[in-house]
C-alpha cells in the first residue's frame, strides 16, 4: 500500500506513518509538497497520503486543511494519529565548542533559550534528516543539528544535550487520506464542513442546537470566511461518531433544513494516544472567574 509522504526520507512525516494501525506494510512514497501529497490522492485510486493538520505550537494548519476543503473532492480523512517528539543536539564531535546550529526553521524557533545560551549562529534546513545529514556530510565539528533522538542517531552523530526544546515536547496531529469514507470502529469522528447559503444572524446557535438536541458532541470547530462571498463562511466542525451511525446521519439530514451545504472530510477511528495540546500547564494569562474581576482588570488594562 503505497502512502504518499512530505519527503525527503526521515522527515517527521515519514516517521508518522509508523503509528498507522489501519495500514499494514505500507510502502513510503515521498514528494516534494503537501499539495503533490493531496492531489495524487484525489487523482489516484488506491493511493493514499499522510498530512500533518494541527501541531500544539501553531495550532490548526489551516493552510494544509484549506487544501482538503476547498482544492480536491475526492479526499477523505482515514485515520489520525498524534507524533510527540523531543529535540536533542547531535554533532560529529562533542569536544569541540560549537559556533552553528542547524535545523527546521520550526524547530529552531522551539529552540531559542539553548541556541542565545550558547551564542549559535542559525542554518536553516527542509527538515531535521536534512539538518543531521548536512552534519554527516560536511564533517564540520562545530556544526551541531537540532533533530530527534531516532534521526541524530541515523547519521552517526554524537549527542551534546538533550531536551533542548523550550517547551518538552512537540506533538503534532497527523491524518491519513484516502478516497473512501473508513468503516465504523465504535469509537469515530467525523470531519464535516458546514456553509451556510446566506449570512444570517443565529446560524451558529442553530447549528449547536441540532447538535444537542441529538446528543453528540462537538470537539472542534473552526469558521473559514468566503472571499468568493462576502459574508459569507465555510465551519469546519470535528464531532464523536461516525457518519454512518443513525444518531450523526439523522443530525446531519437536519443541518441540511437549516439551507446549507455540506461536505464530508471523513470519519475515521479516533486517537487513543497522547493528544495535542497547548504547551502550557496554565490558563491564559489574565483569565478571571467572575464579571466584576474582568470588567476590573480590563480597566486596568486601559489605565
Amino acid at each position: 500500500m503505497i502512502i504518499c509522504y512530505l519527503g525527503p526520507r526521515g522527515t517527521s512525516d515519514f516517521r508518522a506513518i509508523s503509528l498507522l494501525r489501519s495500514v499494514e506494510g505500507p510502502e513510503p512514497l515521498p514528494m516534494s509538497s503537501i499539495s503533490d501529497v493531496v492531489e495524487t490522492v484525489n487523482y489516484t485510486p488506491g493511493a493514499l497520503g499522510i498530512i500533518p493538520l494541527e501541531n500544539s505550537t501553531d495550532g490548526e494548519m489551516t493552510i494544509n486543511l484549506d487544501k482538503l476543503i476547498f482544492e480536491v473532492e475526492n479526499v477523505m480523512i482515514r485515520e489520525e494519529v498524534v507524533l510527540a517528539e523531543s529535540i536533542d543536539a547531535y554533532c560529529l564531535d562533542p569536544a569541540v565548542q560549537p559556533t552553528t546550529v542547524v535545523s527546521h526553521p520550526l524547530i529552531l524557533d522551539l529552540c531559542t533559550k539553548y541556541i542565545k545560551q550558547h551564542s549559535l549562529v542559525t542554518r536553516h534546513a527542509l527538515s531535521t534528516a536534512e539538518a543531521a545529514r548536512y552534519v554527516a556530510d560536511n564533517r564540520d565539528p562545530t556544526v551541531i543539528a537540532l533533530a530527534p533522538m531516532v534521526v541524530g542517531e541515523s547519521y552517526g552523530l554524537s549527542l551534546v544535550a538533550n531536551a533542548v526544546m523550550d517547551v518538552p515536547d512537540i506533538r503534532t496531529r497527523y491524518v491519513l487520506l484516502g478516497r473512501e469514507v473508513a468503516p465504523p470502529s465504535g469509537d469515530d469522528r467525523t470531519s464535516l464542513v458546514v456553509t451556510p447559503t446566506s449570512d444570517r444572524v443565529g446560524f451558529l446557535s442553530e447549528v449547536a442546537a441540532i447538535f444537542s438536541r441529538h446528543g453528540v458532541n462537538m470537539n472542534h470547530i473552526l469558521s473559514r470566511p468566503l472571499s468568493a462571498k462576502i459574508g459569507n463562511y465555510a465551519m469546519h466542525i470535528v464531532l464523536e461518531g461516525h457518519i454512518y451511525d443513525e444518531q450523526i446521519s439523522s443530525m446531519v439530514g437536519e443541518l441540511f433544513e437549516l439551507d446549507a451545504t455540506i461536505k464530508l472530510l471523513g470519519s475515521y477511528p479516533r486517537w487513543r494516544g497522547i493528544d495535542v495540546s497547548v504547551p502550557s500547564p496554565n490558563l491564559p494569562r489574565g483569565s478571571v472567574g467572575t464579571l466584576e474581576a474582568l470588567i476590573s482588570h480590563s480597566t486596568l488594562s486601559r489605565r
